[in-house]
């Protein structure tokens, strides 16, 4: 599975540069379709949030029409990988959460100066080691990596017609640690494009933390440079042929094992480290 999507990756083909636009207009992505209906059908929370609002990879492929139950009890270890969790008394990422009493400032970042093909990579191979060798494995790792390629994609679409350094999110916040020290809790990738693509969200984030009177510092315009541009062109390259490359491996998958479906069915049997 990793090799394939990393071969992916690095193939990128003329056909895929035109589909993440296609995907935006026509609502649908072809490989990520439910992706793009999970995003339409998130609540947006209050401005500022009155109740804790959170989502993540994990709670989005649950989300998936073909996910029963004991699947969605496998996927657990997907709970925190690119969560985002914020309400009246504290906000997180990953997992972990600190009180508001406890931060010292959230600082706004260009969300595309963030998303980068080498951050993209990593994810990808984060996500393969974090579900263990279970049955399903197999189907729920491509699911999760088509689910970060697919909200990345959406975020560049949504901004496409904006100036790339006018999206600003709050991705990074600065808290009180032990013995006083200064520590910085950073969102990853998913989180980061969510909050690119569900402005709502961001907006929310940004209030809730000047309501419990916590600075909200702006993003360094310099982070945007002259080649901002063609790296946001080689990102929705690299995503939208990472998204084409899991749509064929899945029809292989089917092919091969003669149904297609999580845990119990078709492609569920994988080799541990596969």
């Amino acid at each position: 599975m990793g090799e394939a999507v990393t071969a992916a990756a690095a193939n990128v083909g003329r056909e895929v540069v035109s589909r993440g636009g296609d995907a935006r207009r026509t609502g649908a992505n072809a490989s990520g379709e439910w992706v793009i209906g999970v995003l339409g059908a998130l609540p947006a929370p209050a401005s500022p949030a009155t109740e804790e609002w959170e989502f993540s990879l994990g709670a989005l492929v649950c989300k998936h029409p073909r996910v029963p139950a004991v699947t969605a009890r496998a996927l657990r270890p997907f709970d925190s990988l690119g969560a985002l969790r914020f309400g009246p008394e504290s906000v997180g990422f990953e997992g972990e959460d600190i009180p508001w009493k406890k931060v010292t400032g959230l600082q706004l970042h260009n969300a595309f100066g963030a998303m980068t093909t080498e951050a993209l990579d990593a994810e990808v191979d984060r996500i393969r080691e974090v579900l263990p060798p279970v049955p399903g494995r197999k189907w729920a790792v491509t699911k999760v990596v088509e689910g970060l390629a697919s909200v990345m994609l959406a975020a560049l679409e949504q901004a496409s017609e904006q100036r790339l350094d006018s999206v600003n999110v709050g991705c990074e916040v600065m808290y009180k640690g032990a013995l006083g020290r200064t520590k910085t809790l950073r969102a990853n990738l998913f989180t980061t494009a969510l909050l690119a693509q569900q402005l709502d969200v961001a907006h929310s984030l940004v209030v809730t933390a000047q309501a419990a009177g916590i600075p909200v510092l702006p993003a360094d315009p310099s982070a945007m440079d002259a080649k901002s541009a063609e790296r946001v062109r080689a990102l929705r390259e690299r995503t939208d042929a990472m998204v084409v490359e899991l749509r064929a491996q899945e029809a292989d998958d089917a092919t091969s094992d003669g149904a297609d479906g999580p845990a119990g069915a078709g492609p569920a049997s994988l080799p541990a480290g596969s």
